[in-house]
């Protein structure tokens, strides 16, 4: 008998061990791209509106379905989905604030297909659509791209184990662009979850726990006028170029159709521009990085306010000039009757926060300082948010958006661009920022760790490496070790964790560069290789041991490493495993005026 009852006890903990190691998820974190608290909040009590059809109702996410009360989520500025997605999540902030961006290492505007790269926050992702057909057609079957993203982060989650799951749907915000139904696309996304939620309850015997995130806004202004910024800047003596070499220059870094604008320039230049900028027809508000530590605000009314930062307390103090561009004054005089302004007249950025987050530019003193500073590794020296009714794109994807119907975007400073969402069927959330909402999460842990899946590299130093929020890496704390002001290459994947030889083979191409003479060639339009050289990198850098990691390599650059200033290059490398390649990765990168690699 005790015998009978030993094996039943062992195989009891054998079936409790098995049903947990085979156990879905208990969260599921959506990533909803372009989702407006103004449309969700609607949805939420109910709404009805008119479209070709006739008169449409639409209520989802409601109470009765166990959802509480929807919460904002403020942007960055400007209110972008790469840099907004990097802050929600914590990560390294990224070279630019979209995927064509202007490096000051390299002096150089910098160009990522869109479409076939992919950034880390989409990376981290346990589901995201990765094929770039998929994304391509977001913008042409804007509806049937979404509705297959939505069917097939549902499957990937059934197949999925671990404590969260996290799935991204970029499409939702390319329907938006594309003028489709936000109350339709958000209802089916309901409906899904409410037959997903059923067979969940009916498997686990709880309900699943749900977190909606968004990053931004759309304003559903309809088709924009586009700014004439190019005419304008050149009728006012600037140029506009790819690098900044005299004081005239400036660089315009574009990408798709947008509601706001990012300029560099030479600092010298930046307050008279900024100046100039207010008669540019369909700006709303400009604001420049002036100084270290203080921004310049102005509007189309040539309004003017100054806004300084203390960096250190993380604290802001703005001071109207000449009217009030933000309408932010009577706000200064509350914190001030209330006593939350200390002797200078400076404010916590959290008091300002409860202070404007229902303000038409909600947390815009520290929006515009970090959009300056911070939420990217090279910000521009005057971002510019424009009227709702006007755009700003290059003269090619404006004309090919007239084939198309293109009604919404966003971008801008005021809040129907910039409001974001956070909804949970699990726990009351309360207004916030993308730089705060994490913590009311455990830092979204979990996230896939896509480095130790696959292979990959890229250049790294030890400041840029510092800028990371949340750590999550090895490689987030075991940077410290690394010399200042060294470049590295960092290498990953699943393949080191087996490889027992520290050396890696890379072979350096040289595409194009400022003494190049060779264009691309005319049939494929691919660059043309100029040379190629051979180096062997390592041994690795040795980090500290409590943070090293199986799957990646630290290597510092060789010695003998030659490369021309202002150059793009192809890098290609390989760990030997065994007499075999492994770790093959490939990316091309730019260099500084002294042939140094360029980290970002």
């Amino acid at each position: 008998m005790t015998s009978a009852k030993t094996v039943i006890s062992l195989l009891s903990v054998f079936f409790v061990a098995v049903s947990t190691a085979w156990a879905l998820p208990q969260r599921l974190i959506i990533g909803m791209d372009g989702i407006s608290y103004r449309d969700m909040k609607a949805l939420q009590e109910g709404v009805v509106y008119t479209n070709f059809w006739g008169v449409v109702r639409r209520h989802g996410f409601g109470l009765d379905e166990g959802y509480f009360p929807v919460s904002r989520m403020v942007s960055t500025f400007p209110s972008t989905s790469d840099v907004a997605w990097t802050d929600i999540f914590g990560n390294r902030p990224l070279p630019g604030y979209q995927r064509t961006f202007y490096s000051v290492a390299a002096n150089s505007e910098i160009a990522i297909n869109g479409l076939t790269s992919t950034m880390e926050h989409e990376r981290q992702m346990q589901w995201q659509s990765e094929s770039d057909l998929t994304r391509s057609m977001g913008y042409i079957y804007s509806v049937h791209v979404y509705e297959y993203e939505v069917r097939e982060m549902v499957n990937s989650f059934w197949k999925a184990t671990g404590t969260n799951f996290y799935a991204y749907v970029r499409s939702s915000d390319d329907a938006q662009h594309m003028d489709r139904d936000v109350f339709t696309l958000l209802c089916y996304m309901d409906q899904k979850l409410q037959e997903l939620r059923a067979r969940y309850r009916a498997i686990e015997g709880h309900d699943l726990q749900i977190l909606i995130i968004s990053d931004h806004g759309h304003n559903h202004a309809g088709r924009g006028e586009r700014v004439q910024i190019i005419p304008f800047l050149e009728k006012n003596g600037y140029q506009v170029a790819r690098s900044i070499q005299h004081s005239n220059e400036v660089v315009l870094p574009t990408s798709g159709i947008e509601d706001w604008i990012e300029i560099h320039n030479s600092p010298s230049e930046t307050e008279r521009l900024a100046e100039k900028l207010v008669h540019l027809k369909g700006t709303d508000v400009i604001t420049a990085r002036i100084q270290p530590g203080r921004f310049l605000v102005l509007n189309s009314q040539n309004e003017r306010a100054v806004i300084d930062w203390d960096a250190m307390s993380n604290a802001f103090r703005y001071s109207t000039v000449n009217g009030d561009p933000l309408r932010y004054g009577p706000v200064a005089q509350a914190l001030g009757r209330e006593g939350k302004l200390d002797a200078r007249g400076f404010a916590t950025a959290d008091n300002w926060m409860k202070a404007t987050m229902t303000n038409h530019y909600p947390l815009a003193l520290q929006r515009i300082v970090r959009g300056l500073t911070r939420v990217t590794l090279n910000p521009a020296t005057i971002l510019v948010s424009l009227d709702n009714h006007y755009v700003h794109a290059a003269a090619l994807i404006n004309a090919g958006s007239k084939l198309e119907s293109t009604e919404s975007t966003h971008g801008a400073l005021d809040d129907i661009n910039s409001l974001g969402i956070v909804l949970s069927n699990f726990t009351s959330t309360h207004d916030t920022s993308t730089d705060r909402v994490a913590g009311y999460f455990g830092n979204f842990s979990g996230l896939r760790e896509y480095r130790a899946e696959e292979n990959g590299a890229e250049w790294v130093n030890k400041p840029e490496q510092s800028r990371a929020r949340i750590k999550r890496d090895p490689f987030d704390w075991s940077y410290k070790s690394l010399p200042n002001n060294q470049i590295f290459l960092r290498v990953w994947s699943p393949d080191l964790a087996r490889a027992g030889d520290d050396t890696l083979h890379a072979s350096i191409v040289k595409l194009s560069g400022a003494s190049a003479d060779a264009g691309p060639d005319p049939v494929s339009l691919q660059p043309s290789v100029l040379h190629e050289q051979n180096y062997t990198f390592g041994p690795a850098t040795s980090l500290a041991r409590n943070f090293e990691s199986a799957y990646e390599r630290i290597y510092p650059c060789p010695t003998n490493l030659s490369l021309e200033p202002s150059s793009v290059y192809q890098i290609s490398g390989w760990a030997e495993n065994g007499g075999k390649s492994a770790a093959r990765f490939e990316f091309s990168f730019n260099t500084d005026d002294e042939g140094k690699p360029v980290a970002y």
